[in-house]
């Protein structure tokens, strides 16, 4: 039976090879095309990628996996992946292969080795996405790379016989196949990353997105959508000259990078980082960005959290005694430099023995919550309070010269004699005792301020205490 490329072959074999021909050319530009969207956002994915077979036998590997190991992929190719693994980790959780084989998708925590013989933590994400294909994905924060694919080789002008006619269109049925595979394995990397993607063309329109980003606009209230960049983020950058979009175009950059804070629809905040590559054509020329966003409002919460645990004490709620000396050396040293008037206070609870001991320690912790509590209502808001262990606290006014802090320090006692504490034992009331020291006194260190101020704070204790005292 003849096929109808016979009979066109016989009717007009010019015709009919030109017009496969044809064929062969649109299925190069499907490929190409495929080659520079896919392939861009393969090579600026930031989490490595790595591909390898049912046996474990490392077949391909991006740059940015390779950055973070130091490996070149001569290094690694036809390696097995878990060779890379800590052995400690293979140990306690053996090689999943067969649960990949199964069709699982598998995350887990892995150590890979390094080149330099070191090892690094990664969250490793595992999928079977193909047959006899597996690929893993490896968070990391490092600047993205391209990674190098292999390119078909271009195929040959077509003969004008009828053999060399067959050839060609056996290649470009392979290359459409392999470009509708590649399609799928490169939509499979696009929306598997854990980061927010999309495409932003030169005309601030959006045109592809990946799932993720899309789940990351719908927590936060919002539709996630093709269309003018700024019109669906709208955030600080947008129209500024912080816009990624413009730096990557007008400062030829490679890579920008941004911090941001998001309003959500319900009035809540969340950070982000932002960062963007060149979107290349086929010539080299910039034709929009690659955006990623990546949710670090956890880590931020965390670090403040860190931050308030480091500085402050748990009790009562004031700085603590570190972060006081790193300020009151700040300040000191701003003082000396602008040659501004600073007074250091030094505070003790007089008796505060006897309060514990009569009350019990519950109740001298009500005693220490409330009296800070209510020197800081008194005290300027840039004059902060420290509690620097047990009954003994401190203050640091910034911008006030000794006559004007006695005057402060006097209404502070005033205050905390006045003050009534309400505790299970009973209604406590206190006094306390103050001393001060002032730089106006001369170029003094932190060692000797604190020294004088201590000092001073003794002697208002041998006064009687519920005393005022400046340092001489």
């Amino acid at each position: 039976m003849r096929t109808k490329i016979d009979e066109m072959l016989m009717e007009n074999p010019s015709a009919a090879l030109e017009q496969e021909t044809q064929r062969r050319r649109d299925a190069e530009k499907k490929l190409e095309a495929f080659k520079v969207v896919y392939r861009s956002l393969y090579d600026k994915a930031s989490d490595g990628i790595v591909l390898f077979d049912d046996r474990e036998i490392i077949f391909n590997a991006n740059p940015t996996f390779l950055r973070m190991l130091g490996y070149r992929f001569e290094d690694i190719q036809g390696r097995k992946v878990t060779d890379l693994i800590h052995p400690d980790d293979l140990e306690k959780l053996p090689s999943q292969i067969k649960r990949l084989l199964a069709g699982e998708a598998v995350t887990i925590e892995r150590r890979l080795h390094r080149k330099d013989g070191g090892y690094i933590c990664f969250e490793q994400s595992v999928k079977r996405i193909s047959e006899n294909v597996i690929m893993a994905l490896y968070r990391d924060v490092t600047e993205r790379k391209k990674v190098e694919n292999e390119i078909r080789a271009a195929l040959d002008s077509a003969e004008s016989s009828q053999e060399q006619l067959e050839d060609a269109l056996s290649r470009v049925n392979t290359m459409a196949m392999e470009a509708e595979v590649a399609s799928l394995e490169m939509n499979q990397i696009f929306n598997a990353t854990s980061d927010g993607i999309c495409v932003i063309h030169k005309d601030q329109q959006i045109s592809r997105f990946n799932r993720t980003l899309q789940d990351m606009m719908a927590r936060m209230g919002f539709e996630m959508r093709k269309g003018n960049c700024a019109a669906v983020f709208g955030h600080d950058l947008c129209g500024t000259d912080r816009c990624l979009m413009e730096r990557i175009l007008q400062e030829d950059q490679d890579r920008v990078e941004e911090e941001i804070e998001v309003v959500t629809a319900e009035g809540g905040k969340q950070t982000f980082i932002v960062s963007a590559q060149p979107l290349l054509d086929l010539t080299a020329e910039t034709t929009g960005v690659v955006a990623t966003y990546r949710n670090i409002t956890d880590r931020k919460l965390i670090e403040e959290d860190l931050r308030r645990m480091a500085t402050t004490d748990p009790l009562t709620g004031a700085f603590n005694r570190r972060e006081f000396m790193r300020r009151a050396q700040e300040e000191i040293d701003r003082s000396k430099r602008y040659h501004t008037p600073l007074t250091l206070l030094m505070i003790d609870i007089d008796h505060f023995k006897s309060v514990n001991d009569t009350y019990g320690h519950d109740a001298g912790d009500d005693v220490l919550k409330q009296m800070v509590s209510e020197s800081q209502t008194l005290l300027r808001g840039s004059d902060p309070f420290y509690r620097l262990g047990g009954e003994e606290f401190a203050a640091i006014l910034t911008h006030t010269l000794p006559e004007q802090a006695v005057l402060a320090a006097e209404r502070l006692r005033r205050a905390l004699k006045a003050l009534t504490v309400s505790t299970s034992g009973g209604e406590i009331r206190f006094t306390v005792s103050i001393g001060l020291a002032s730089m106006d006194q001369g170029g003094l260190s932190l060692e000797q301020i604190m020294k004088k101020a201590d000092t001073a704070l003794y002697e208002a204790k041998d006064r009687g205490r519920d005393q005022v005292v400046m340092a001489r």
